[in-house]
């Protein structure tokens, strides 16, 4: 009977109630969408444009044609049976990016309540979105998972296995492309050439099943429908969290809710998309900061995943047409922020730390609270809705990027912490 009490029992315990609560109860997801457009390719249609029913709503498809093709073996499947080989494939991602942890953070040097402690915050903070992706059938968790897995492996030298992964989460969603940037900025050019080599290939790699003509027809439309999804964001991302619907919230007019005026200034479109770029080149030009001197090859493990929890930070807000769910994106943020506080909770009497250590749980408090706690399930549906008008999810995902100023593993003071 001791393997009754083994934290593997446990997490298999956990694992069949989700799966089956999931799979049956909460039926309609996104992945109906992802099916849908893998049925369409496969009888020769298109699935770019077309409304895609999700339960009782129609949703449209905008990841790649070679994912929809990916997923031909699961289209004659039942939807209890697609949905339980999803949220099983979601739920052994998601232990993986807890198992990559002790890759890039010493956390096996913390006592086990330590440890335990870890994990509780990081999980706590980012149970809202997990619960999300679920619920949805999304697919955030094979993002953080890809992009802090491509990045173990171009550290350890593997640059064939981990571009080959990078280069297939960007395929699928676009929005891992923001790793690319980041690899330049660190002098990795062979991860960056071999990723580009793979991206090319998965463009085409779809022919050999569909054929060349029928794919590249795809590939065009797919590239129109992100782009018409980019350009008229201020104005179909106005129930989202991000800058692009917080930003014209603020300086554009819109519908008043709840007997509350959002906006400071009444200007037009385009004004608007200028102040939003402007606010996008202001992350970026902060996020430099803290990467500091370009073309420098990471010291230690931990400025790689402090950097890469940075860029899956400020990706959500940067990228329009984001949904709440890929705010998971957060979760390594908040996993960092967490290790510091508690590396720094014994220490933290000196002046230095006690400042960086207060400032750090003030940000990290902030936006926990204006992320986490105002989700329906904890405040209510109305004021949940509230939050969500008043864009407080962007905002906290805002104050979670003063609080990783704060830990920046170069301060000079946390040099040895």
């Amino acid at each position: 009977m001791k393997f009754l009490n083994t934290n593997y029992f446990k997490f298999g315990i956990i694992f069949l109630i989700l799966l089956l609560y999931e799979s049956i109860i909460r039926h309609d997801k996104d992945f109906d969408v992802f099916i849908g457009a893998s049925k369409l390719i496969f009888e020769g249609k298109t699935c770019y444009e077309v409304w895609l029913m999700s339960g009782t709503s129609g949703l449209k498809y905008f990841y790649s044609p070679l994912f929809a093709v990916l997923l031909f073996p699961l289209k004659a499947l039942p939807q209890i049976g697609y949905n339980l080989f999803w949220i099983a494939f979601n739920l052994v991602i998601i232990y993986r990016v807890f198992q990559l942890l002790p890759f890039f953070l010493p956390v096996n040097k913390f006592s086990k309540n330590k440890k335990a402690l870890l994990y509780i915050l990081g999980a706590a903070c980012s149970a809202r979105f997990i619960l999300d992706n679920l619920d949805l059938g999304q697919m955030t968790f094979l993002m953080v998972w890809g992009s802090l897995e491509s990045v173990r492996l171009f550290s350890l030298k593997k640059y064939m296995a981990g571009s080959a992964l990078l280069a297939i989460i960007i395929n699928i969603k676009i929005i891992p492309i923001a790793i690319l940037p980041w690899l330049i900025y660190k002098r990795e050019f062979r991860a960056v050439l071999l990723t580009g080599i793979f991206l090319i290939a998965y463009l085409f790699l779809p022919s050999v099943f569909i054929g060349y003509s029928f794919n590249n027809d795809l590939l065009h439309s797919w590239l129109s429908s992100l782009s018409g999804t980019t350009a008229k964001s201020i104005f179909d991302d106005a129930g989202r969290p991000s800058l692009s619907s917080l930003i014209p919230s603020l300086f554009m007019d819109s519908d008043i809710q709840f007997s509350v005026k959002r906006n400071i200034l009444n200007l037009d479109a385009a004004s608007t998309n200028i102040i939003l770029n402007a606010f996008r080149i202001l992350i970026l030009i902060f996020l430099m900061f803290l990467f500091g001197k370009p073309f420098q090859k990471m010291k230690t493990k931990k400025a790689m995943f402090y950097e890469i929890a940075l860029i899956c930070l400020v990706t959500p807000l940067i990228f329009p047409h984001q949904g709440k769910y890929s705010f998971f994106y957060l979760m390594p943020a908040y996993f960092y922020c967490s290790y510091t506080l508690i590396k720094l909770f014994t220490i933290k009497s000196k002046l230095q730390y006690g400042r960086i250590y207060f400032f750090t749980l003030v940000f990290i408090l902030i936006s926990f609270a204006m992320v986490t706690v105002t989700t329906d399930g904890i405040i209510g549906r109305r004021l949940s809705d509230f939050t969500e008008y008043l864009h407080f999810i962007t905002y906290g995902a805002l104050s979670l990027l003063f609080a990783m100023a704060f830990v920046k593993p170069r301060f000079k003071p946390l040099v040895h912490y």
